[in-house]
């Protein structure tokens, strides 16, 4: 959902008149009923769990892969199931974002001015589209062999976008995180100075990556690939040695007495 329509869409919220008390789900007796917000917070620690477990790992596999200068060719489809695991976490976590500025909208109306509330829904936007540029540009040019080093043959322009896509992931996962869990910056640090402390993480984070991908490369390049046979296919097998024939190996009778033998047999038959 776009910044501006999110917007929108919360001002509309804040003008609906606050609840006596907080909405809940009803459970069978003698259960009590449990409140929307518990779910809510549910639904989104699941999906912080496998957005941010999923990028994280993604994240170590780029760093061995660096590492190592090539990875095994199975690593492929576990790069794009983790991105499908990270891509359904993101999704949850938008459903519960919603369903927060919605509760907030009837429960506490007060909450929606909360500075920090919407510098998170501002790293979670950058997230999101960060997250479909990754699927649609990075990985489809990255995962072209990854037995050989990474972004090899690119450009210098994919690698760009490469290493500073992979930073506004990993910086956005864990600002987005710090932001739900410090409950001491709630209107207290205004949003720009929040908004700018992600963005010199970002900054950061992309000239570390660039520095260290160099570093790594400079070292792969002085051994070959692990994972990439340079010797070309392997050779046939030799073929297997036939034992001779008891029947070959015999020796050979001579001509002289074949011819003997045949003139002897009338008179044999005769006998």
């Amino acid at each position: 959902m776009p910044l501006p329509a999110l917007l929108a869409f919360a001002a509309g919220l804040a003008c609906l008149p606050a609840l006596a008390g907080p909405l809940a789900v009803p459970l069978p007796a003698p259960l009590p009923p449990v409140r929307l917000l518990t779910l809510l917070v549910g639904m989104h620690l699941v999906g912080l769990c496998l957005g941010l477990g999923g990028a994280t790992m993604l994240d170590f596999w780029i760093l061995r892969w660096m590492r190592w200068g090539g990875m095994p060719p199975e690593i492929e489809r576990t790069f794009l199931f983790i991105s499908k695991v990270v891509s359904v976490g993101i999704g949850l976590l938008w459903l519960s974002g919603l369903g927060f500025l919605a509760l907030y909208a009837v429960e506490a109306p007060e909450k929606l001015a909360n500075p920090k509330l919407w510098a998170k829904i501002l790293v979670v936007v950058v997230l999101t589209v960060n997250g479909l540029l990754i699927h649609a540009l990075v990985l489809p040019s990255v995962l072209r062999d990854v037995r050989r080093p990474m972004l090899a043959g690119a450009s210098g322009i994919e690698a760009g976008i490469f290493l500073v896509s992979g930073a506004v992931s990993g910086v956005s996962w864990y600002t987005a995180f710090a932001l739900g869990l410090m409950r001491e910056l709630n209107d207290r640090v205004p949003a720009h100075l929040l908004v700018l402390l992600w963005l010199g993480a970002t900054v950061a984070a992309s000239l570390g990556a660039a520095l260290l991908w160099g570093h790594l490369r400079r070292l792969a390049a002085a051994r070959p690939p692990r994972f990439l046979d340079e010797a070309g296919p392997p050779a046939p097998p030799a073929p297997l040695a036939v034992p001779p024939s008891p029947i070959a190996a015999r020796p050979s009778v001579p001509q002289e007495r074949c011819v003997r033998l045949r003139r002897s047999a009338p008179a044999l038959a005769r006998a």
